[in-house]
């Protein structure tokens, strides 16, 4: 029994298990990129959303006061 796997007859079964899980770890791996790329592709074929226009506003002095006197020892 310690040569389980070196017997000819499930050798190779073996390999052929390994191979088929090798072949569908690449499948899948495929797969996700191809599902990946068609996202990517349909959100950059997506026209723009226009930005909502931002508020505007306009600045203006109320009660404005004179502009502070600095007083120095420099005189």
């Amino acid at each position: 029994m310690p040569n389980f796997l070196l017997d000819p007859g499930v050798a190779i079964y073996a390999a052929l298990a390994v191979a088929l899980v090798v072949w569908v770890g690449i499948f899948a791996f495929l797969w996700r990129l191809d599902r990946q790329a068609q996202e990517l592709r349909r959100r950059l074929d997506q026209p723009a959303r226009p930005e909502a226009a931002a508020p505007r506003a306009t600045l203006e002095a109320r009660n404005a006061h004179p502009p502070a006197r600095v007083v120095t020892n420099d005189e």
